[in-house]
């Protein structure tokens, strides 16, 4: 037995004893073979180290290896729904002191906006992205901001919680990509600030519950534009954050707006906050619209044509998020409920499900049937995560 930094692992070690977190609940039992899946859970979890089996690595390529990690998969989501009645009780409680933070937090970011806007005071962004950052943690652990959000999502929006769901996502993308500390909350601070243009738009524009009219969508668009400028009152506030404001809506292939910008024409920072956006907008109730499934998201993002984004950025985004939702309990389109117990590395949007009646259902293989026209079943797609 030796004991191997997570930043060290390898899918085919196994576990040599139970990895626990830090209030001391089990995350992966012992004799378990590691995956890409669960090395990125343990990330989430904020673990460091784990204790491997001495020159013990199984081959991933085999047929033997592929069914064993199957079963462990769904052995792994028994344990996590062993106790949960408790785990639910928790998770509630720590939901609720996470929306009512998060509620203070829009309403502190509104009025010292408004002040500052429309009677000339201060603009505090540095007290507004501190009081944010403080949202990642609860009792100096980090939390699942993606749980959080999902449940969020049910409650009214509003310009200033998208922003601050932008800054949170933003937060976790910088993290997935190793960014440095400084650089995670600038990318924090570039989401958080990313929409103030729209606060310079006609209320009956942003609020339209419909299609927007041609002549209304360009004058949406003008809020990148002024977003940029409002932020460049304030001496304070660093380049990234208002390129942020300007550049959100741009896309790697030229297809965006305002100027249609390219590749590396495009602020680094901004790339992060683009795709923070477009999730958090897509899994978010509207007016004129109701909240997509987070799977549909990914699917969205598989479907759009990753040359629009950042390669390494979007990729990193897809896995991880999609991991996020591991042992998630889910409803299928044909009705049926299940647990996710396996993310397919090579489509996200479609992982494997055990039914509520110990069924194994692999949505990329019914989606491949459906699509070659092999099988007279009807696609079954991920409806929403409960």
């Amino acid at each position: 037995m030796k004991q191997i930094p997570i930043t060290a692992l390898l899918p085919g070690m196994v576990t040599a004893e139970d990895i626990v977190s830090y209030d001391h609940e089990t995350i992966v039992p012992k004799g378990i073979i590691l995956t890409e899946n669960i090395i990125s859970r343990l990330e989430g979890y904020s673990i460091y180290y784990a204790q491997i089996e001495d020159d013990l690595i199984v081959d991933m390529s085999t047929p033997m290896a592929n069914a064993a990690i199957l079963m462990q998969d769904t052995a792994i989501a028994r344990l996590y729904n062993t106790d949960a009645a408790s785990a639910e009780a928790s998770a509630n409680r720590q939901f609720q002191r996470f929306s009512q933070e998060f509620a203070r937090c829009a309403e502190h970011y509104q009025n010292n906006l408004m002040k500052s806007l429309y009677r000339n005071e201060p603009f505090r962004a540095n007290e507004l992205l501190k009081e944010t950052m403080s949202l990642l943690h609860q009792d100096k652990q980090e939390i699942s901001i993606f749980e959080m959000l999902l449940n969020m999502h049910n409650i009214e929006d509003s310009v200033y919680n998208h922003c601050i769901d932008v800054a949170l996502i933003s937060n976790v993308l910088a993290r997935w990509l190793h960014f440095s500390e400084a650089d995670q909350m600038m990318a924090t601070a570039c989401g958080l600030f990313h929409d103030v243009g729209k606060f310079m738009l006609p209320t009956g524009v942003l609020r339209k519950p419909g299609k927007l009219t041609p002549d209304e969508f360009e004058i949406v668009k003008t809020h990148t534009t002024e977003g940029f400028h409002l932020l460049g009152r304030y001496s304070s506030i660093p380049e990234p954050v208002k390129n942020a404001a300007l550049m959100h809506h741009e896309k790697c292939d030229g297809s965006g707006y305002p100027y249609g910008l390219t590749g590396d024409e495009i602020d680094r920072f901004s790339k992060i906050v683009t795709i923070a956006d477009i999730f958090d907008a897509m899994t978010s109730e509207r007016v004129y619209r109701a909240a997509m499934c987070p799977f549909s998201v990914i699917k969205y993002f598989e479907d759009d044509g990753i040359q629009k984004y950042e390669i390494k950025y979007i990729l990193t985004f897809l896995e991880n998020v999609s991991n996020s939702y591991l042992n998630h309990r889910v409803t299928l389109s044909n009705g049926m409920e299940g647990n996710v117990i396996f993310i397919n590395p090579n489509n996200y949007s479609h992982p494997v499900i055990r039914t509520e009646n110990d069924e194994i259902i692999d949505l990329q293989q019914s989606y491949y049937q459906t699509i070659l026209q092999l099988s007279n079943q009807k696609n079954i797609s991920i409806e929403t995560i409960i």
